[in-house]
């Protein structure tokens, strides 16, 4: 009884085991199955947010492309109008300003048409009464002008013979001395001009009335007064031989409103400039003399009828014209700012457009990419997962589109990637190893025989110590290749191969010198291994040997994270076609006959170096006949151990 009671219960929990077992591995599949179904959901709206980010990126694009292109078409529209309404306006002003002009013009003729000028002339030869008479004479004239013309400061008179005089609302002033300051005004530059003119007004700005004092006037606290801008109108005359200069200085204020009491347009500025390109009119005082801002087109006035020009600098449209009977440029300078001031009401109506089509856009794709996305739940969780390493996954889903196609030569790869990579890198891998081994091995046995056969007729024909000297240099160029690894420093480099001259100097009768200049910090740097040596017998037998020697010059300099090496002979050199010949051996590998007589070569040196630091790394070779060859190559710096 107790035999069969145990049997009985150990079968009850062994089957009551199995139903946990199998409800556990039900519930795990459940989960799984779960997980996935969240999962996929994620990486489909992964997908639809980038495929909706994509259409509207190009939405947006086509939209900004547009809305820029009107905005600025406007916007040029703008400015074209703005050009046409300153071109009406600057003729307008040109009219004006040349009314102006022609004004100032006839009062200073009616001047000249004074007898007591014209008397003034000859002032030295008068009786002092009749000089008084006529310089109170001109004084009235000139009251009588200014009273006449208020935008007339003061009239000034400069004769040749030194006598001068000058009347402004204030006061007049005489002046007959050689001593004075005002004969400055004799080698003044408005002076000349006037004098070459031959009668014509010339008109002159920047000046002030301190420029054309006739005495020093001061203010009642006894301080010097401000200096006040004229626009100055200036015209010589002549009588017996004798002349004078007639000098208006006119009120700035006045000519400024000539040309700016129709300027409608705020923060702008409207100034003249003479032919130097200075400021000589302008509301602000502080500004003249400076140099303006004329467009580039003015600087060219022989193109015929080009009286205006614009342009635009600094945030500025800048218009100007020509006003033919000033000689001068009338200059306007608006900011850009004003014309985008005009569209705002535009933006405003573009950007509510923009943000009710983007916003529409979004919601109509998202809805319609996802629908369309839908089938690739499955297959972007499987490439997802593979991407964070997990190879070798399959997707069991049996589709009868495009889509199944794709699954199914997914499925296909996946088995075969991790195979196809590890193949690939330990071929890869091998391949290096064997190429490395290969092209050192073939180092050693054909420098070896040359040197010992060397050393052997040495011995036969001299019979001398030096023997022994050969051989233990041999023994010192020998060590190194029996030492394991492939790195050395750049100073066992060098020793090395200051080895091997003095062995092929025993060969060469001490003909080949060796030159190197390298730091004493790069001689540190680790290296590889006989890497020197063959560009340096390549030196030797190709450009020293028929010449019974010569120089050898390596030279390694340091650039940022590399190191350029050039190896250099004095030797035969090479014609052009050889040096062809031979570049095209070292990128084409089609010299391997060649090879044989030649030893290693550059060939398997260049390929020892592109093996080790990457294809774009590799020799370059320089040649010029009966000059010399130079080999230059870089590679990076190894890092120091």
């Amino acid at each position: 009884m107790n035999s069969g009671s145990n049997g009985s219960w150990t079968a009850e929990r062994k089957e009551r085991k199995e139903r946990k077992e199998r409800k556990e591995r039900k519930e795990r599949k459940g989960r799984t199955k779960r997980m996935m179904r969240i999962f996929n959901k994620s990486n489909r709206s992964s997908l639809a947010n980038q495929l909706v980010i994509s259409f509207l990126v190009i939405f947006l694009l086509i939209f900004t492309i547009s809305s820029l292109i009107a905005y600025f078409g406007i916007l040029n529209v703008l400015k074209n109008n703005s050009k046409d309404t300153n071109q009406r306006q600057f003729n307008q002003n040109e009219y004006n300003l040349s009314l102006f002009v022609n004004e100032v013009d006839q009062v200073s003729r009616q001047l000249f048409l004074k007898a007591e000028l014209q008397n003034l002339i000859n002032f030295k030869s008068m009786t002092e009464t009749n000089s008084v008479l006529q310089v109170v004479a001109a004084f009235q004239y000139f009251a009588e002008t200014l009273s006449a013309n208020k935008y007339i400061d003061s009239i000034s008179y400069f004769g040749d013979n030194g006598f001068m005089i000058r009347t402004t609302a204030r006061r007049n002033d005489i002046l007959f001395d050689s001593t004075s300051k005002v004969n400055e005004f004799y080698q003044a530059q408005i002076y000349g001009k006037v004098k070459s003119a031959a009668q014509t007004l010339v008109w002159f700005g920047g000046y002030t009335d301190q420029d054309f004092n006739i005495a020093d006037e001061t203010t009642i606290s006894g301080t010097v007064a401000k200096p006040i801008h004229y626009i100055t109108a200036a015209r010589s005359f002549y009588s017996n031989n004798h002349s004078a200069t007639l000098v208006l200085n006119l009120d700035m204020n006045y000519l400024n409103d000539i040309y700016n009491h129709a300027n409608d347009i705020q923060n702008n500025e409207m100034y003249l400039v003479d032919d130097t390109g200075h400021i000589v009119s302008h509301g602000d005082e502080a500004k003249i003399g400076q140099a303006g801002a004329v467009p580039e087109l003015i600087d060219h006035p022989a193109v015929v009828g080009n009286k205006f020009a614009s342009e635009e600098r600094d945030g500025k449209q800048i218009m100007s014209y020509r006003i033919n009977g000033l000689g001068w440029t009338l200059v306007n300078e608006i900011p850009v700012s004003i014309f985008t001031r005009d569209i705002l009401t535009l933006r405003l109506i573009v950007v509510t457009m923009f943000i009710f089509s983007l916003a529409s856009a979004a919601i109509l794709s998202r809805y319609w990419i996802r629908r369309i996305t839908k089938p690739l739940n499955s297959l972007t969780t499987v490439v997802r997962r593979m991407g964070q390493g997990n190879l070798g996954l399959t997707l069991d889903l049996d589709l009868k589109n495009e889509l199944g196609i794709l699954i199914a030569q997914f499925n296909k790869m996946s088995k075969n990637i991790q195979d196809l990579i590890e193949q690939k890198e330990t071929i890869q891998e091998e391949k290096r190893t064997i190429e490395i081994g290969a092209l050192q091995s073939q180092i050693t046995p054909h420098f070896l025989y040359n040197t010992l056969n060397t050393i052997k007729w040495m011995g036969i024909m001299v019979k001398a110590d030096n023997i022994v000297e050969s051989i233990t240099t041999l023994g010192d160029y020998l060590q190194p290749m029996f030492k394991k690894g492939m790195l050395c420093t750049i100073r066992e480099e060098i020793e090395y191969i200051e080895n091997y001259i003095k062995i092929m100097n025993y060969r060469m009768a001490g003909g080949v010198k060796l030159d190197y200049q390298i730091s004493a910090a790069v001689m540190e740097y680790p290296f590889l291994r006989f890497l020197l040596q063959p560009l340096v017998e390549n030196a030797i037998m190709h450009g020293l040997k028929n010449r019974n020697g010569g120089t050898i010059t390596i030279t390694a300099t340091e650039d940022q994270n590399e190191i350029v090496w050039s190896i250099s002979d004095n030797g035969e050199g090479m014609s052009e076609a050889k040096l062809q010949e031979e570049r095209e051996s070292l990128i084409n590998g089609n010299g391997e006959q060649s090879q044989e007589k030649k030893g290693i070569g550059l060939y398997n040196t260049n390929r020892r170096i592109q093996l080790h630091f990457g294809y774009h790394y590799g020799i370059n070779i320089h040649s010029e006949q009966q000059v010399g060859t130079e080999l230059i190559f870089t590679i990076p710096k190894v890092q120091k151990k």
